[in-house]
This record gives C-alpha cells, sequence and structure tokens, in this order.
C-alpha cells in the first residue's frame, strides 16, 4: 500500500535534542560574578550506602546514580549549560552579600538559589580613639547646610551655605536628621530639597579645609515623621533621601539601626557617644580653621530628673516616649557640647554572631540649654530605637 509506505518512510523524523541551559541572570554593578569550571556535583543517596554494603563496587557502578555525563553543544552568548555553577562576591570590602553564594543551572531552565545582591557593611570606623578626636573619623557623620533667605548660590560654598546640623548616614540615598533642622523654625512647614545640601566625609568645621573624599550631595525628598510637634520637639526625627547616590569608602559608611534586643544592660547603664560640628562657630576665632569634628560621651538620665532640672532653672520641658535625657560623662573625654552642635548619638554594640562591636544610632540632639553648657546639664535628645520601623520603610 503507497499511502502506508510514505507514512512510514517519509514521516518519521528522529528528533534533534537541544543542550539543556539558562539564561545568565542579571546582577547588580556591585556584584561580581564567576563562571566555575564545569564540572557535575556527585551526590550520594541513602542508597549508595545499602548498595556499597551489599554489592561489590564493580557491580554499584552499574546502578543509576552514577555520575551523568557532561552537557554538549554550543550556547549563544548569555546562556550557561545544565550544572554549570556561578559564584558571586561584592566588588568592595565596604559591601556585604545577600541572597545566594552560589547559584547551579537546573534542568528546568532556572537557577537554583536566591539572587544575590551587595549592601553597605554598617557600623563599621577605623581609628576610633575617643582621647583623640581629631584623628578620629566618623563616616556615617552627614552635615546637614542649610541656604539662608535670600542668598541663591548654585554651588556649595563658603559664604553661601550654613552648617545647622548633623545627620547620619543609613544607606547610600538615606540620611536621618532631626526634624527641627529640616523645617521652619517652630513649624512643621518643611523646607525646600533645594535649600537643604548634605555633605559626606566632612572632617574639618572649616570649609575651606575639606579634603577631596568629601560629598556634596543633592536632596531629592524631605520626609518628617507624621507626628512631628515642633512645639514640644516630640517626634523630632525625618528622613533626608539623597538625589545623588553617596559613593561608599572608609571615609563614607552608613551607621546601623539598633532595636530594643541589641540594647542590653539596661538603657540606664549605656555610655553614648556624642558627635558633632560645632554649629555657632566664630570664623574669627583663630581655632576655627583647625576644628574639627567634636565628640564626647554622655549618660542617659532618669527622664523625672530631667524635667525637675529644667523646671528649677525656669523651663517648663515634657520628655516624652520619643525622647530620652542625657549629661556628659563625668570622667569620660569630651569636648563636646551636645545643644550646640545638633549632633547624632551612637553606641558601639557586639554583634549577635561575633564579639566585633559594631556602631549603633542611638539619638538625636533635639534640645537644651541655649546660654551655658556644663557638665551636669541635661540634653533632650530623639530615641531612634522607637522609629526603627518608620525609618526602614523609608529606607526603600
Amino acid at each position: 500500500d503507497l499511502q502506508l509506505y510514505i507514512s512510514r518512510c517519509c514521516w518519521t523524523t528522529t528528533p534533534i535534542m537541544q543542550p539543556k541551559s539558562c539564561r545568565e541572570p542579571k546582577i547588580s554593578d556591585l556584584v561580581r560574578q564567576k563562571v566555575l569550571p564545569m564540572q557535575v556535583q556527585s551526590r550520594e543517596t541513602p542508597l549508595h550506602r545499602l548498595y556499597s554494603s551489599a554489592y561489590n563496587k564493580q557491580k554499584l557502578e552499574a546502578y543509576p546514580t552514577k555520575k551523568p555525563s557532561l552537557p554538549f553543544g554550543e550556547l549563544p552568548s548569555g546562556f550557561q549549560h545544565l550544572h554549570t555553577q556561578l559564584q558571586y562576591d561584592c566588588i568592595s570590602p565596604f559591601y556585604r552579600r545577600l541572597g545566594s553564594s552560589r547559584r547551579t543551572c537546573l534542568k528546568t531552565g532556572k537557577w537554583s538559589g536566591r539572587a544575590p545582591s551587595c549592601i553597605p557593611i554598617c557600623g563599621k570606623t577605623e581609628n576610633i580613639t575617643l582621647q583623640k578626636p581629631s584623628t578620629t573619623r566618623w563616616p556615617w557623620q552627614a552635615a546637614i547646610y542649610r541656604r539662608p533667605n535670600g542668598v541663591k548660590a548654585p554651588t556649595h560654598r563658603k559664604g553661601a551655605w550654613i552648617l545647622i546640623c548633623s545627620g547620619a548616614l543609613l544607606n547610600e540615598r538615606t540620611v536621618v536628621v532631626a526634624a527641627h533642622c529640616v523645617t521652619n523654625l517652630g513649624k512643621i512647614t518643611v523646607l525646600k530639597t533645594a535649600d537643604i545640601r548634605v555633605v559626606l566625609g566632612k572632617h574639618y568645621r572649616d570649609d575651606d579645609r575639606d579634603e577631596k573624599t568629601v560629598q556634596n550631595l543633592r536632596i531629592s525628598a524631605i520626609i518628617v515623621h507624621p507626628n512631628y510637634d515642633p512645639i514640644l520637639l516630640d517626634s523630632d526625627i525625618a528622613i533626608v533621601k539623597l538625589l545623588d547616590k553617596a559613593r561608599i569608602s572608609n571615609r563614607v559608611q552608613p551607621i546601623c539601626l539598633a532595636s530594643m534586643r541589641d540594647i542590653d544592660p539596661p538603657a540606664d547603664d549605656l555610655q553614648i557617644v556624642i558627635t558633632g560640628w560645632k554649629i555657632l562657630a566664630d570664623i574669627a576665632d583663630p581655632s576655627y580653621k583647625n576644628d574639627t569634628i567634636r565628640m564626647g560621651s554622655v549618660q542617659i538620665i532618669d527622664s523625672l530628673l530631667c524635667e525637675q532640672q529644667y523646671e528649677e532653672n525656669g523651663i517648663q520641658v515634657s520628655v516624652t516616649d520619643s525622647m530620652f535625657c542625657a549629661k556628659q560623662h563625668p570622667t569620660a573625654f569630651s569636648n563636646i557640647c551636645p545643644a550646640e552642635t545638633g549632633g547624632i548619638a551612637a553606641i558601639p554594640l557586639p554583634g549577635r554572631s561575633s564579639p566585633e562591636l559594631t556602631w549603633h544610632l542611638m539619638g538625636l540632639v533635639s534640645w537644651g540649654y541655649d546660654k551655658t553648657c556644663s557638665l551636669e546639664l541635661y540634653t533632650g535628645y530623639t530615641k531612634a530605637i522607637p522609629f526603627k520601623d518608620w525609618i526602614e520603610k523609608n529606607m526603600k
């Protein structure tokens, strides 16, 4: 039968086997990818032990659990063979990897594990010497500048911008500051982004002493906490989003955020370090030229004692749950008056998986006495921990 012959002879073809492969995953510029030499993994199942005890090695090799052959065939650019492994790490020592360190091409055409990414390491700094502030660098310290009313200068330069506060860098695009630094005095009106500038990597108070590593960054958004009260200075905290991405280096790195479980022993026993530049510095002062970021240690004190001291000095204050009061440590070194700096409060804490210390944000200078500075006088701070969830939400 001719028709039957044609169907059997001419229409039967042998399918061509296409090599199994995976398209290479997209990765960030911060991630380094390495294609490992082709080798098929050999994994033993529980049956291997049974077979190896019941049969000799020669018979065992006949079972289907032996190593499969390596893939074959050429692939287009951007594809990898079945069982190919990709290894990942971060291109910079100032970043740490999230996601899988190694991924394997599966028969499904997908990669095993989770896509890698690299984020800045937080809370690490070199040459911490609390007794020599002139040599100590605080890489998360952000200088917050404001353009004075009536002055329209296109760039950051002496006379065009005024250093008003210190903030803390949290990631490449986020700085946290006290809300009163980015609002009109006594109001909730937020300043224009064009009137605020962030400077990172700064050490000297005098702008003329700034080094080449200093980064002058523009602002894309200012987010003030919705509960901010400019009269009581309750919830005195804001997020500054950077239009220019901060370049992470040994001079510019973020600080970590602390949580309640990080604070052990209790907060009353903590010794906190305050850092910042003196805001109302006299340019004519001979020491101005060489003045650097200042620092000192403070002790947290009871809120009721804080309220009583202010009352005795004729000032009515209310210390809310979003605040803490502190006074300068009586024995530790200090060359700072917190109320004159608008600084940040930080504390070194051991890691959960290692004893190495990392610096965590504890608070922001919010209010204090405006006429004098003494070891015995208290300063009010905005707590960072109660706002951790709100901060992290606005870091994305």
